[in-house]
C-alpha cells in the first residue's frame, strides 16, 4: 500500500502557457424533452436506462419514465408509503441485476417494476443526520456506496441477488462531511470530501476497504520542467476500456490515468476562475470523446488530439438549453442524453455527424478544387473554398466587392457554377464566362458577345467542363460551346434539337466517357456529342414509349461503373432513369420503387458501386446490383431535405458533397454504415373496451405492468382490445415502423407503419398470442420483437358442457339425416366424377391452345422481328456508310427488298388464315397453266435451295394438261409453302416437285362441272423427318413436328394449316408419309375443270402505259412523310410528266380540289382532322364536275369489310400498302379506263 500511495499522489502536468485555453465552437442539432412533452420539471439532475430499455430522469420534481413518446412521473404520496420517498431525485443507479435505485433529498429508495412501489432504506446514524444522496455506485462485490451531503455510506447486502423482497443489509459509514464517490472499470473507487482532500478505495466485502488519501496540494516541478498540481476535488471517472484509459475529471482538470506505470497527467486544465466542470456527470462518447457540462455550456474533449470543442444548438431556440448543461449520459445505442438545469433534457445523436453539415447560405454548384478542397457557388458570395480537412473556408470572396464593376453588368449576375483549373485560376458563369485569380483587382470577362450585337442565347455557359490547361466545355441555351484559353476564342456546336427555352437554363450536366464522348444532360433529353466525328445522339421522352425518358428535364449524369453503354439520369419529376445508349432503352425508378423524391438533382459513384442521389426529400443510396434504395433525411442532420442542381461533386478520395438550400453536407460513403442492432419493442399499455389497464386495480386482468407481462384472460364481453407498444431506440422514435400479427386471428404481419396502436374487435373465444416487432433507425428490422398471451374466455352457451348437451339432443337427429343423406351422396360424388372428368379434358385443352398460342405470339415476334432487323439494319447502314460501290449498294437495297417480300408473306399468311376461318376467302375461277405455275414457284424457291446446296428439280407429266380452270393463285400458295418447308427442313440432300394426273379423282366441289380432271402435286424431300406421333396433327394450327424447330428453323405453324384449308376449298386431299431422318413426301390432289382450247388472236399494238398516262395531274391525300416519298418516286418513274400535289388530310384535300383541278386522287384512309372516307364523301357532294373525280384508295386497311367501306364511301378503286409500281400502275389504269 506504501508504493501505492505514492503511484496513486501523481502529479498532473501541465505545460507552461496553456493555462487559458482556448476552444472551437461547433453547432449542432439537438431535439429536446420538457414540460411541454410531459417532463414532469426541467431540472434534470440524473439519467439512466434501464435493462428493458426504458429511460430515467430524476428532477427536482419527481422521478419520470420515458419510453420514447410518453412519460410516467411517480411522486412521493404522503398517504402512500410505497411512493418515493421524496421528489427532489438527485441520482439513480441500475445495478448488475437490473434494479433501480433512487437517490432522493432524504435517503435511498429501490423501485419494484412488477409493483411500481418504492422500497426505503435507511442509512444515516440518525434522523437528525439525514441528508441528501448525490451519486450511487456498485462495486465488483455487489456492495453499492453512497456519496451523501453527510458522508460516504457502504451497503452491504446479505443476499445480494436476492429478487423477492428488500434484501438485508449492514451500512458502513465514512467520513463526516459531503461526500461525492465515482468507481473505474478496475473496481478502484475515487471520491473527494468537501473542503478536505481527495481519495481512492480498493472496496472489500468482508469489510476490509482500503482507503487511500491523496492530499497532494503542494507543487511539484518534474526534471523536463513541467509544472504538477495536485488533486483537489474529483468529481468524475470516466472509462476508456478500448484504449485502456481512465479519464479523472477534477473541477477544473481532465487528468489521464494508463499506461504500465498508472501516472496521472493533465490533459487540459481551464483558466483560472472560470467556474468548474460538473464532471459528475461526464460521459464517453462512440469515438472515445469526453462530454461534460461547465459553466459556460457543453463541452466535447477529445483526449487523443487533446483538442476540446464547445457545442451550441443549431437551433436559436436552444441555445440557452445547451449553455445550462448539467450531465451528459450515453445509452445503449450510442445516442448522448444531456440533462440542463431547468430546460429538461437535450438529445444528441452522434450518427448525425456522419453526415458533415456545414451550414450557411443556399449554394448553387459545387466542384473539386486544388488540394483536396472543394470551390462552393453559393448566395452573395463572388467565389469560395472549402478545407474538409480542416472544416472551415480558405477562401470567400463576397459579391459586393465586385457587383459594381461594369464586368460583373451583365445579363444575369446568378452564378450557378465554379470551377477552379489547375493553376488557381476560378472560371465562374456570370452571363458568360469570367475568370478570377486571387489577387486580382476584378475579375475578367471572356464573355462571346458584349451584351447588344452578339445572340443572347450564348450568354449562358452552364455547366464548365474544363478539358486539360486549354479547353472548356459548356451548355448554352443555342449551342454546345467549347472556350480555347490560350487562343481566346469560342466554337460553337449546334445542338441537334431546338432548345426552345426563353428563360432558365438549357443544360444541366455535363459528363465525358472514356471514348472522349460527351453526354449532356438538358432541358429536353439527353445529348451525346462526339468531337471526333461531329456526330450527335439524342434521347428524349416519348408518349408511345415507356421504355422512353418519364421526362425530358435531366437535372444530373453519371456513368455506370460497370457498363459504359449505360447512362445514369436524374430528371425533374420522372426520377431515376438508367438509359442504354445502344438500345435508347430506358429503365425507370421512381418513388414507388423506393425513391424518396422523383426530382433528383445530383448522382455520384462510390467506390463500392452504388449511386448516392439528392433530392427534394433528402440524400438517397442506390444499389444497382439490387435495385435498392436506402433514404436518409434532415432528421440523420442534412442542411435540409431541399438539394439543389448543380451543388454535387466527389473527390479523389471518396468524399461525397451535395449542396441545398442551407449550405451543404459532405461525408465518405463507407462511414455510411446502416447499424445492425435490433431495436427492442416493448407494449407500454393495454386497452380494453378503451379503457387502459392498470394492473394495481383488483379486478384488472393484468397482474404486472404491460411491459412485464406475459399475457391476461378476458371475458368475451370485453372482446375489444388495443396493444400500444414501443421501440427503446430512441433516435428518431416517429421514424420508427411495426409490424404486428396475433395468431389465431391474423393470417399475415400486419404493417402498421409509424402507427403504434393494433386493435382487435369482436374475438371469438379462444387463445391468442399477439407478436410485435419494429426497425430501427436504420431500417434493420428486430426479427424477435415481444408477445403478449391472450385468451378470451367464451360465454355459458359456449362452454363444453353446453355443447355436450347439444350433441346428445341432436345425436339421433344426426343419424337419421346421415342414412337418408348416403345414397344421395352416392349420386351426387358420381355425378362430381363424371363433371370433374369433363372438367379436366377441358381444362387441358384449353392449356393447349393456349401454350400452343403464346408459342405462336413467339414465333411471330421472331418472325417479324428477323426481317424487321435486316430492314432496319441495312437502311441504317446506307444511311451512315453510303456506299459508292455500286455492287454494295445494290446488296444492301436487295435484302431491304427481300426482308420486306418476307415480312409482307408473314402478315398475308396471317390474314389468310384470318380470311378463311372468317369464311370470307373466294376461290377464282379462270383459266391457268400447271405448268407456267410450277415453274414461277420453282424459279422463285431455286435461290433459297443454292443457298443451303440442296438439289431442287421438278417434272411435269406429259399427260398433264396445258390449261386448267381455277384457282392459280392458290394452287401457287400451296407448292410454295410445301417447297418452302421442305428447303427449309433438310440440311442436304435434294427437293422434287412432280406434277401429274391422279388415277382417281374425288371430287367434293359442287361447282366442279363438265370434263373434270385430278391434279397431283408432289413434294419429295431428304430432310429431317416427322415424328410418327406428330404426323397426324402436323396440320393443326400453330403446330411443328418439334418445340425447338420454331427455335431453329422459324416459322409460325400456319402454313400447312393454310395449305390444307386451301385443298378443302377446291375440293381436294392433302397428305403426309414421312420418316424421321430420311424425310417427307406431301401429296394434294386437287380436281380441275379442263380448260376448251383458246383461240389465237393475232396480238395488236398497245401504247406503253406511260404513254398512255403522261402528264397526269394528281392529288396525293397521305399523312404520312416516308408513305408520301414513296408514291412520289414510283409515280414519277411510273408516269411521265406527272404533277403531285400533296395534301395532309382530307381537309386539305377538299380546299386543294376546290381550287385546282385533278384526273385522280390517292386517298389514304386513317388521317387526323378528316379521314379518307369522309374526304371522299364530301368531294361526292360538291355540287361541281369536281364531285365525279376518280379516286384511287391507297392504304393499308386490307381486310375484304374494310375494302367494301371504301367502295360504299364513293372511292373508284383500291391498291394495298405496301404496293409494287406495277401495281399501282394497273390499279391507275382500271380507275380511269386506260385497258
Amino acid at each position: 500500500m506504501k508504493l501505492f500511495v505514492p503511484v496513486l499522489a501523481l502529479l498532473f502536468v501541465f505545460l507552461a502557457g496553456k493555462a487559458n485555453a482556448q476552444w472551437d465552437t461547433l453547432a449542432l442539432r439537438f431535439r429536446t424533452l420538457t414540460i411541454e412533452d410531459g417532463l414532469s420539471q426541467g431540472m434534470v439532475t440524473s439519467i439512466v436506462q434501464d435493462k428493458y430499455g426504458f429511460m430515467w430522469f430524476g428532477t427536482k420534481d419527481g422521478l419520470n419514465r420515458y419510453d420514447g413518446y410518453h412519460f410516467t412521473v411517480y411522486r412521493h404520496d404522503p398517504a402512500d408509503s410505497t411512493t418515493v420517498r421524496d421528489n427532489y431525485i438527485y441520482s439513480l443507479l441500475v445495478d448488475r441485476q437490473g434494479r433501480l435505485w433512487v437517490g432522493t433529498g432524504i435517503g435511498l429508495d429501490l423501485f419494484d417494476p412488477m409493483s411500481e412501489k418504492f422500497t426505503h432504506f435507511s442509512v444515516e446514524r440518525s434522523e437528525v443526520e439525514r441528508g441528501f444522496i448525490q451519486n450511487i455506485v456498485e462495486d465488483h462485490h455487489g456492495d453499492l456506496w453512497l456519496g451523501c451531503s453527510t458522508g460516504l455510506a457502504k451497503l452491504t447486502f446479505s443476499a445480494p441477488d436476492s429478487t423477492v423482497g428488500p434484501p438485508g443489509y449492514t451500512v458502513k459509514r465514512f467520513f463526516s462531511s459531503g461526500t461525492g464517490i465515482n468507481i473505474d472499470s478496475d473496481g478502484l473507487l475515487w471520491g473527494s470530501e468537501q473542503w478536505a482532500s481527495s481519495f481512492t478505495i480498493k472496496p472489500d466485502h468482508e469489510g476490509f476497504d482500503q482507503v487511500d488519501t491523496l492530499d497532494l496540494s503542494g507543487l511539484q516541478t518534474t526534471n523536463d520542467g513541467l509544472i504538477l498540481y495536485g488533486v483537489r476535488s474529483i468529481s468524475n471517472v470516466v472509462d476508456d476500456t478500448l484504449r485502456d484509459r481512465h479519464y479523472v475529471i477534477e473541477a477544473s482538470r481532465i487528468l489521464e490515468r494508463g499506461g504500465p506505470d498508472h501516472q496521472l497527467k493533465t490533459l487540459f486544465q481551464f483558466s483560472k476562475g472560470k467556474g468548474g466542470i460538473n464532471g459528475n456527470r461526464a460521459t464517453l462518447d462512440g469515438e472515445g470523446r469526453i462530454w461534460f457540462g461547465f459553466y459556460q455550456g457543453l463541452f466535447r474533449f477529445d483526449p487523443v488530439h487533446r483538442k476540446i470543442q464547445k457545442l451550441v444548438a443549431r437551433d436559436p431556440d436552444l441555445r440557452l438549453s445547451a449553455l445550462s448543461a448539467g450531465l451528459v449520459f450515453r445509452d445503449r445505442s450510442g445516442l448522448l442524453w444531456i440533462g440542463t438545469r431547468g430546460y429538461g433534457v437535450l438529445i444528441y445523436d452522434p450518427k448525425m455527424e456522419r453526415f458533415h453539415t456545414v451550414p450557411g447560405p443556399g449554394v448553387h454548384s459545387l466542384s473539386p478544387g486544388n488540394n483536396g478542397k472543394v470551390v462552393v457557388a453559393a448566395n452573395e458570395v463572388f467565389v469560395s473554398v472549402y478545407d474538409p480537412a480542416m472544416r472551415e473556408y480558405s477562401l470567400s470572396v463576397p459579391l459586393g466587392k465586385f457587383e459594381e464593376l461594369p464586368v460583373m453588368h451583365v445579363i444575369s449576375q446568378w452564378n450557378m457554377g465554379t470551377v477552379q483549373d489547375r493553376t488557381g485560376t476560378f472560371w465562374l458563369n456570370y452571363g458568360g464566362l469570367v475568370s478570377y485569380t486571387v489577387g486580382d483587382q476584378a475579375p475578367v470577362s471572356h464573355r462571346a458577345f458584349d451584351g447588344l450585337t452578339e445572340d443572347v442565347t450564348k450568354s449562358s455557359t452552364v455547366p464548365i467542363f474544363l478539358d486539360g490547361d486549354s479547353l472548356i466545355w459548356f451548355g448554352s441555351e443555342g449551342a454546345f460551346g467549347r472556350y480555347d484559353r490560350r487562343s481566346s476564342t469560342y466554337t460553337w456546336f449546334p445542338w441537334p434539337i431546338t432548345s426552345g427555352i426563353t428563360e432558365g437554363q438549357f443544360t444541366n450536366a455535363i459528363i465525358r466517357n472514356r471514348d472522349g464522348i460527351f453526354w449532356i444532360g438538358t432541358q429536353r433529353g439527353l445529348c451525346g456529342y462526339d468531337p471526333r466525328k461531329a456526330t450527335w445522339w439524342h434521347f428524349a421522352h416519348d408518349t408511345k414509349d415507356t421504355s422512353s425518358l418519364a421526362v425530358d428535364m435531366i437535372y444530373s449524369l453519371a456513368l455506370d461503373q460497370k457498363d459504359e453503354n449505360q447512362i445514369w439520369a436524374g430528371t425533374n419529376g420522372g426520377g431515376l432513369a438508367r438509359i442504354d445508349l445502344r438500345t435508347g432503352k430506358v429503365k425507370r425508378f421512381n418513388t414507388k420503387d423506393g425513391l424518396p423524391n422523383d426530382v433528383v438533382y445530383g448522382i455520384l459513384n462510390d467506390f463500392a458501386g452504388r449511386l448516392w442521389l439528392s433530392t427534394n426529400i433528402g440524400i438517397c443510396r442506390f444499389d444497382p446490383a439490387t435495385n435498392s434504395f436506402r433514404n436518409f433525411d434532415a432528421t440523420y442532420g442534412l442542411q435540409s431535405n431541399e438539394f439543389n442542381r448543380y451543388a454535387y461533386c466527389a473527390l479523389p478520395d471518396g468524399a461525397l458533397f451535395f449542396g441545398g438550400v442551407k449550405g451543404f453536407n459532405y461525408f465518405n460513403p463507407k462511414d455510411i454504415v446502416d447499424d445492425s442492432t435490433a431495436s427492442p419493442i416493448r407494449i407500454t399499455n393495454i386497452k380494453l373496451v378503451n379503457k387502459v389497464l392498470d394492473h394495481r386495480e383488483a379486478d384488472s386482468p393484468l397482474k404486472a405492468p404491460a411491459y412485464l407481462s406475459q399475457g391476461m384472460t378476458i371475458p368475451m364481453s370485453d372482446n375489444m382490445v388495443t396493444f400500444e407498444f414501443a421501440s427503446m431506440e430512441f433516435s428518431a422514435p416517429v421514424e420508427h415502423r411495426y409490424q404486428y400479427k396475433l395468431d389465431g386471428f391474423d393470417k399475415d404481419w400486419i404493417m402498421s407503419g409509424h402507427e403504434r396502436t393494433a386493435i382487435y374487435t369482436n374475438l371469438d373465444p379462444g387463445k391468442y398470442t399477439f407478436h410485435v416487432r419494429g426497425d430501427n433507425r436504420d431500417g434493420i428490422w428486430d426479427t424477435q420483437g415481444t408477445s403478449f398471451q391472450l385468451e378470451v374466455l367464451p360465454p355459458w352457451w359456449r362452454t363444453w358442457w353446453f355443447y355436450s348437451l347439444c350433441a346428445l339432443a341432436l345425436g339421433g337427429a344426426v343419424v337419421l339425416y346421415l342414412r337418408r343423406q348416403r345414397h344421395h351422396k352416392q349420386f351426387l360424388e358420381k355425378t362430381v366424377q363424371e363433371r370433374t372428368s369433363q372438367l379436366s379434358t377441358a381444362k387441358e385443352r384449353a392449356e393447349q391452345s393456349e401454350r400452343v398460342k403464346q408459342q405462336f405470339l413467339a414465333n411471330m415476334s421472331h418472325e417479324i422481328r428477323t426481317p424487321m432487323n435486316a430492314i432496319v439494319g441495312m437502311s441504317n447502314a446506307l444511311r451512315r456508310d453510303a456506299p459508292t460501290d455500286p455492287s454494295t449498294r445494290e446488296r444492301y437495297v436487295d435484302a431491304i427488298a427481300s426482308s420486306s417480300e418476307n415480312l409482307l408473306g408473314i402478315v398475308n399468311e396471317i390474314l389468310d388464315l384470318s380470311k378463311i376461318e372468317a369464311g370470307r376467302l373466294e376461290m377464282e375461277r379462270v383459266r391457268f397453266s400447271p405448268r407456267t405455275i410450277l415453274t414461277d414457284v420453282i424459279a422463285v424457291m431455286q435461290y433459297r435451295a443454292k443457298e443451303k446446296g440442296l438439289e431442287l428439280s421438278f417434272r411435269v407429266e406429259d399427260d398433264v394438261p396445258e390449261a386448267v380452270i381455277g384457282d392459280p393463285t392458290r394452287l401457287q400458295q400451296v407448292l410454295m409453302n410445301l417447297v418452302g418447308n421442305a428447303i427449309k427442313f433438310t440440311e442436304k440432300g435434294s427437293v422434287e416437285v412432280c406434277v401429274e394426273i391422279a388415277a382417281t379423282v374425288h371430287v367434293e366441289d359442287s361447282r366442279a362441272t363438265g370434263d373434270m380432271i385430278g391434279l397431283r402435286c408432289i413434294v419429295t424431300d431428304s430432310g429431317i423427318g416427322i415424328a410418327p406421333d406428330r404426323l397426324a396433327r402436323v396440320f393443326d394450327e400453330f403446330m411443328q413436328a418439334e418445340s425447338d424447330h420454331t427455335r431453329r428453323y422459324g416459322g409460325s405453324g400456319l402454313g400447312l394449316t393454310i395449305c390444307q384449308r386451301l385443298v378443302d376449298m377446291q375440293g381436294g386431299t392433302i397428305s403426309v408419309e414421312s420418316e424421321v431422318g430420311k424425310g417427307s413426301v406431301f401429296t394434294v390432289n386437287i380436281p380441275y375443270a379442263l380448260a376448251a382450247p383458246q383461240e389465237q388472236v393475232l396480238p395488236t399494238e398497245a401504247k406503253p402505259a406511260k404513254k398512255q398516262m403522261s402528264g397526269l395531274h394528281i392529288l396525293l391525300v397521305e399523312d404520312n412523310k416516308l408513305n408520301v416519298m414513296v408514291a412520289q418516286v414510283e409515280l414519277r418513274n411510273a408516269i411521265p410528266d406527272v404533277k403531285i400535289d400533296v395534301a395532309e388530310n382530307g381537309q386539305i384535300a377538299l380546299d386543294k380540289l376546290q381550287a385546282n383541278t385533278y384526273d385522280l386522287i390517292l386517298m389514304d384512309v386513317q388521317m387526323p382532322v378528316m379521314d379518307g372516307y369522309e374526304a371522299t364523301r364530301a368531294i361526292r357532294a360538291l355540287p361541281s364536275i369536281k364531285a365525279l373525280t376518280p379516286i384511287l384508295a391507297m392504304t393499308a386497311n386490307v381486310l375484304e369489310h374494310e375494302v367494301q367501306q371504301c367502295m360504299e364511301a364513293g372511292m373508284d378503286g383500291f391498291v394495298p400498302k405496301p404496293f409494287k409500281q406495277e401495281e399501282l400502275v394497273e390499279a391507275i389504269r382500271r380507275v380511269l379506263g386506260l385497258h
